[in-house]
């Protein structure tokens, strides 16, 4: 378990960590009274989910992943890299980096701790379909073979700092209770207009060095990284 993954690993979750669609459920649980059990119930739920999906994920990724790598030569596996860098710079390029709307908020249909729970749960199932960083993660996990137990806990590790701005948010919220309403309109207002912007340009980011380091793997044998 090289230092180097750990870093990757914890860029990765810090990146995926910065996902509005999370946050939306969680800011109107924080305007209810006393939301501490409502928010570290839903939290719960949304960890639940990532890490035992990741766990599933994971436990496919080894068998699948080796037998893929196992298949292919040099070239065909830069030459997939480099597609994949190239789709994902386009994307960034692709991408408007103009405010998002403002996602409706998912209500749950009572306020118990239990239903906040399924909640996250729930919320967490619907960010399966945009969840590429955690993919990406898995595959790395995957790739540097480090066991059963080494793979659940830098899968603890990711969801530990995936779960920062959650446990984050319900901490400022209690400790600036008077004058968080206002805030977090604020913080709405930023994310609306900036994450948007995040995602281009770390999709530009990522996908060019992707691209660059699968290039000079093909070309000259010797990439970006060594």
């Amino acid at each position: 378990m090289s230092l180097s993954l750990i870093v990757a690993l914890i860029g990765i979750a810090v990146a995926d960590s910065l996902n509005p669609s999370l946050f939306v459920a969680q800011f109107y649980l924080l305007t209810t009274p006393k939301p501490t059990a409502r928010i570290l119930s839903y939290i719960a739920g949304i960890l639940t989910v990532n890490y035992f999906g990741g766990v599933l994920l994971l436990g496919g990724a080894r068998v699948l992943f080796a037998d893929f790598i196992a298949s292919l030569n040099h070239t065909t596996l830069y030459g997939v890299q480099l597609v994949v860098g190239l789709l994902i710079l386009g994307f960034g390029l692709w991408m408007r980096a103009q405010a998002a709307e403002t996602t409706e908020v998912k209500k749950p249909f009572s306020l118990r701790p239990i239903h906040t729970f399924a909640l996250g749960m729930v919320v967490m199932v619907n960010e399966l379909t945009t969840a590429l960083p955690y993919f990406v993660a898995i595959e790395r996990i995957a790739q540097a073979d480090v066991g059963v137990v080494g793979g659940l806990a830098l899968l603890l590790l990711y969801n530990a700092v995936f779960s920062l701005p959650l446990f984050g948010f319900l901490v400022f919220a209690l400790v600036y209770r008077q004058h968080f309403a206002e805030t977090l309109a604020k913080i709405n207002r930023w994310m609306q207009v900036w994450m948007p912007r995040f995602i281009k340009y770390g999709s530009i980011a990522f996908g060019g060095v992707l691209s660059a380091n699968a290039a000079l793997m093909l070309t000259t044998g010797v990439g970006l990284f060594g």
